[in-house]
């Protein structure tokens, strides 16, 4: 996003000047004619810092929210409430942003569509919350859920790093270990077995022709999953087929294909409800909890269901269609159908999907943890046997 400095005119041939940010020029001339204002001159503001993307993060978001929820309880307007937060905050992202949001507002635009310009920090569910939030008069209640989601999406993110960060330093080790022996040990050992004219048993000639593979290949071994998955994704986004391909592998992964249908499941649900209850149709609801979906197969098949439901299908039988969401998901989707009641319904399904998340990534911690150590003490093991049993029967020959 670049920062313009214009010059325009209106219809009542008033010259006016100020500041837009936008992708481009074009974007500019677009924003004015809303205002019924006419570009003259515009240029790229040399003082414009760099932008804000690069310096906000989900808690900035969350106290930005926070902030424009409470003014908004007190009746405070929304161009006030975000000159308030402008002056307040110790962020400079958040000074700079909340710059641009009142130059935004003051040329005439709603809030919701100047936040629409920064499509990397603010999800398109959440323009759409606060679009239906401006024209229900209830923003209150849309910035409430928005802060709901984000701190949602930064609980499960820190379950999972709490969950990962175990087994990775349990396989850090491993190649430590593995490095050391391989590098330093087992060489030195070897060399002085051959001189003893010892025949090597299956565990130790297997051991030193794999300490010759790592030491010469140890790049392949280390770098070679990780280039492997960053190549998968960078040919996966460019077909949309390979995409679903894959990402639907990911679901039929064990352990953890479950909890990534739970967590896909839970957001739709939790994004669906939202929408809703806002006010916004079956249709529109579908594709904005879509574009919060990152598994590919999951996401089209929720297009397969807005197809469905425009043909007249029921919204529960279009979903169990789809063959991607649990079975309690299609009942609660019925149940809140046939009572008339389908935000409270749903949000049922997030509560029980998150102690059921929990669980799960508790459970796979669970199960990590001692295969990674049955692994690490079986290769010390193997070493050991490989290493000492012809030792032994080298000191044995010398007696």
């Amino acid at each position: 996003m670049r920062q313009y400095r214009y010059k325009a005119i209106d219809s009542d041939g008033n010259y006016k000047t100020g500041k837009i940010t936008a992708e481009k020029q074009s974007d500019v001339v677009a924003t004015l004619a809303e205002s019924d204002l006419e570009l003259i001159s515009c240029s790229v503001d040399s003082d414009f810092k760099l932008s804000f993307n690069s310096g906000i993060n989900e808690k900035d978001l969350i106290s930005i929210f926070v902030h424009l929820e409470q003014l908004e309880k007190s009746g405070v307007s929304i161009l006030d409430s975000v000159n308030d937060l402008k002056e307040t905050t110790e962020s400079s992202a958040i000074k700079d942003l909340m710059q641009e949001v009142s130059e935004s507002i003051k040329n005439g635009n709603l809030f919701s569509q100047t936040l629409a310009r920064y499509p990397s920090k603010f999800k398109p569910i959440y323009i759409g919350l606060i679009s239906m939030g401006e024209k229900t008069g209830n923003l209150v209640d849309a910035f409430a859920n928005i802060i709901n989601d984000i701190k949602w999406s930064l609980e499960i993110k820190r379950k999972t790093f709490k969950a990962l960060i175990g087994p990775t330093f349990g396989i850090i080790v491993m190649f430590i270990v593995l490095g050391v022996m391989t590098s330093f040990v087992i060489p030195k050992v070897t060399g002085f077995l051959a001189v003893q004219n010892i025949e090597f048993p299956a565990t130790t000639t297997s051991l030193i022709n794999f300490s010759a593979f790592f030491r010469n290949y140890w790049y392949i071994i280390i770098f070679g999953v990780p280039f492997l998955w960053i190549s998968s994704s960078i040919i996966s986004r460019s077909s949309k087929n390979l995409g679903i391909i894959i990402d639907n592998f990911k679901l039929k992964i064990p352990l953890f294909g479950p909890i990534i249908k739970k967590i896909e499941s839970a957001k739709f649900c939790q994004f669906f409800s939202m929408t809703f209850k806002s006010g916004l149709g079956v249709i529109e609801c579908l594709s904005l909890s879509s574009d919060l979906i990152k598994n590919r197969a999951i996401k089209n098949s929720i297009s397969q269901i807005q197809q469905d439901v425009s043909d007249g299908l029921s919204l529960a039988h279009s979903i169990s269609r789809a063959n991607y969401f649990p079975n309690l998901v299609v009942r609660m989707f019925r149940v809140g159908e046939e009572s008339g009641n389908m935000g409270d319904s749903l949000e049922n399904i997030k509560f029980f999907y998150d102690r059921e998340i929990n669980d799960s990534i508790e459970r796979i911690t669970s199960l990590i943890q001692p295969i990674l150590t049955m692994i690490l003490g079986g290769m010390i093991a193997w070493i050991a046997i490989a290493v000492f049993g012809p030792v032994y029967s080298s000191f044995s020959q010398i007696r």
